[in-house]
């Protein structure tokens, strides 16, 4: 067993590994061999195959300027979604605050629940909004 890791620590060495991109990758190929088994529409699990080998082949990438250029794009690009999951977790794990996104910036803003109608102002650009706490 000890060999076994030595040997994939050695192949590793040098390599990408996994980061955002890669992740995601990882779990659309598997909902996508998931559908493919369910409906039986081999054109699902061809589909997964392709994703899998994407990021078997990222993961596996000596080029890492490269590959980190990619997911930096790739986290510019789902930033809004992700600060929008981020939202509807805290709101769902803090009962004394609401989070709100700005419409502008997009930044996160909290404010205390329970007080009706309020004015939101956002700290990072100064963008005022109403929404009910």
């Amino acid at each position: 067993m000890n060999k076994l890791r030595t040997r994939l620590i050695e192949l590793m060495r040098g390599r990408y590994g996994i980061d955002d991109l890669n992740m995601t990758l990882l779990i659309g190929g598997f909902v996508l061999d998931l559908a493919g088994m369910i409906t039986g529409v081999t054109a699902c699990s061809l589909l997964a195959l392709v994703v899998f080998g994407i990021a078997a082949y990222r993961m596996l990438s000596k080029n890492i300027a490269r590959r980190a250029a990619e997911n930096r794009k790739f986290r510019e690009l789902t930033l809004i979604p992700r600060r929008w999951f981020k939202c509807v977790r805290l709101n769902l794990k803090d009962r004394e605050h609401r989070c709100y996104l700005c419409p502008k910036c997009h930044q996160i803003c909290r404010v205390p629940r329970g007080k009706g109608r309020l004015n939101v102002h956002c700290p990072a650009c100064g963008t005022d909004f109403s929404r009910r706490s």
